[in-house]
C-alpha cells in the first residue's frame, strides 16, 4: 500500500514537472504562442519564424517534454552555409510565417515521384555537380536548402509523376553541369508563406502530408490568396543528425 502511495506521489510531480514545457506562458489565451522569459531557452516563436496558433499545432509538439526539440535556428544554419537571399514579412495570420524571397540561382533535375530510388539518384546527380562534375572541375560548396518542387494536376488534383530536386547556388553564373539530366534554372522574386516542422528529429512522408494541410489552412483562414497546386518543401538539415529543420512552402499569389 506504501509502495502504490509513493508511485502515485511520484506520478504527480512528473506530470506537475512535464506541465512546465508548455504552460500558459507559452501560449495566450487565444491560442498565439509567446515567447518565454526563461533563461537560456530559444522560445517557439522564435525557432519557428512565426507566431504559432494551438489550432495548427500537431500533437507531437504538444507532446511532455518536446520544448527541447523545436526546429534549428535558420540563423544558424544560415551562418554556416549560403542560403538564398530573402526578407522577412509581417502577416496577420498565425500558423505560418511569410518572405520575400530575392531572385536566385539554382542547379536542378527532375525525378519520378513514383520511384524512391529515383529521388535518391537525383540527390547525388546534384551532389556529383558540387564536387566537381562541372564544365570546369569546380568544387562547389554544400548550400541549403535542398528544394523540392512538386505540381498538382489541375484535373486530377494528384502530384504529377514528375518532380523536382534543386541545390542554391550563390553565383547568378555557376559551372555548366556535365549530366545533362541537370540544367542551371534562375528564380524570380516571389513571396513564400512557409510552416516548419517542430520535430523532434525529420518528418516522415505522412508527417509531411499533414504539415501542408495545416499550412493550406492557415493561409486560407488569413484571408491570404496563394498558389494551391505548387508545393515546395525545404530540407535545412541532414536528416538523422542532430536539430533537424524541414518547411512546408507555398507561393503567394
Amino acid at each position: 500500500m506504501a509502495s502504490s502511495l509513493r508511485l502515485a506521489a511520484l506520478t504527480l510531480v512528473l506530470f506537475a514537472i512535464s506541465l512546465c514545457y508548455l504552460s500558459n506562458d507559452d501560449i495566450d489565451k487565444g491560442g498565439k504562442q509567446v515567447s518565454s522569459n526563461r533563461k537560456n531557452r530559444i522560445s517557439w516563436q522564435r525557432a519557428l519564424g512565426y507566431q504559432e496558433c494551438e489550432a495548427y499545432m500537431p500533437k507531437i509538439q504538444l507532446s511532455i517534454g518536446n520544448k527541447a526539440h523545436h526546429p534549428k535556428l535558420l540563423s544558424d544554419i544560415c551562418s554556416k552555409f549560403a542560403c538564398p537571399r530573402y526578407k522577412a514579412l509581417n502577416i496577420t495570420g498565425c500558423g505560418f510565417g511569410a518572405r520575400h524571397m530575392y531572385g536566385s540561382t539554382w542547379v536542378s533535375t527532375g525525378y519520378d515521384m513514383k520511384d524512391k530510388a529515383s529521388s535518391k539518384q537525383a540527390y547525388w546527380d546534384l551532389r556529383k555537380y558540387i564536387l566537381g562534375d562541372n564544365d570546369v572541375n569546380e568544387r562547389l560548396p554544400m548550400t541549403v536548402p535542398v528544394l523540392t518542387s512538386v505540381y498538382i494536376d489541375l484535373e486530377t488534383l494528384q502530384p504529377l509523376d514528375t518532380a523536382y530536386m534543386s541545390f542554391y547556388q550563390p553565383s547568378s553564373s555557376p559551372p555548366t553541369p556535365l549530366n545533362p539530366a541537370l540544367s542551371i534554372d534562375p528564380a524570380l522574386s516571389i513571396v513564400v508563406y512557409y510552416r516548419a516542422f517542430p520535430g523532434p528529429g525529420y518528418p516522415t512522408e505522412e508527417q509531411k502530408a499533414e504539415e501542408f494541410e495545416r499550412l493550406k489552412k492557415a493561409i486560407t483562414d488569413a484571408g491570404l490568396p496563394f498558389y494551391p497546386y505548387w508545393m515546395m518543401s525545404a530540407s535545412y538539415t541532414r536528416p538523422g543528425h542532430g536539430r533537424q529543420r524541414w518547411e512546408a512552402i507555398y507561393v503567394a499569389q
